[in-house]
């Protein structure tokens, strides 16, 4: 993950642009830009769940990165410790790619219960971001990406409307659209580590 690579991560700093919910008037600055003197101090790479035998304690400003087919909504995901505690998840995108769903976002929430200590008590005022990380060269993603409810038989339709409406209120969502010039100075400097 290019991430970790201070050169590659000030760049995208640069290029992260808000996408705003239709009548969402206040700005909203994104973790990743406020916080432009920190980088990350490792990354932590995630088993699956079922394979975890006790939840672990949650480090900020790590990079985790699920080994998981199929992980529930994003690629990578770090936390900021903020006011509030900040969430920010990391997903590779095109415009057309990967609608987020309620049931999605279910099961998202029910791994990170999963992999850390205390979820629930650490999760309750925490702000989310996510940033769509898209090449500069594909067709832009313009707009905010909403929550779509899917009928489902695990979840209620109270559930569904509960995690939509978290969504659409609490979700600040940015894209970051970077070149392959961007990747390839990340990778050249993280090869000469």
């Amino acid at each position: 993950f290019a991430f970790l690579n201070e050169d590659f991560l000030r760049a995208i700093r640069l290029k992260i642009k808000e996408l705003r919910l239709p009548g969402r008037r206040e700005p909203h600055s994104c973790a990743l830009k406020e916080h432009s003197d920190k980088s990350f101090a490792r990354k932590e790479v995630l088993p699956p769940p079922e394979r975890l035998s006790n939840p672990v304690a949650m480090d900020h400003w790590v990079l985790y990165e699920p080994k998981v087919q199929n992980f529930p909504l994003v690629d990578a995901f770090f936390f900021v410790n903020s006011n509030p505690k900040t969430l920010v998840g990391l997903r590779m995108t095109t415009a057309g790619g990967h609608h987020t769903t309620t049931s999605t976002v279910r099961q998202f929430n029910e791994c990170l219960a999963a992999y850390f200590e205390g979820w629930e008590e650490l999760s309750r005022d925490m702000s989310w971001e996510m940033i769509y990380v898209q090449h500069a060269d594909s067709t832009p993603m313009t707009g905010w990406r909403r929550c779509d409810v899917v009928d489902s038989n695990n979840m209620s339709r109270a559930e569904n409307r509960e995690i939509a409406a978290f969504w659409e209120e609490e979700v600040h969502q940015y894209i970051a659209a970077v070149s392959s010039g961007d990747f390839r100075r990340g990778e050249a400097l993280r090869g000469e580590e």
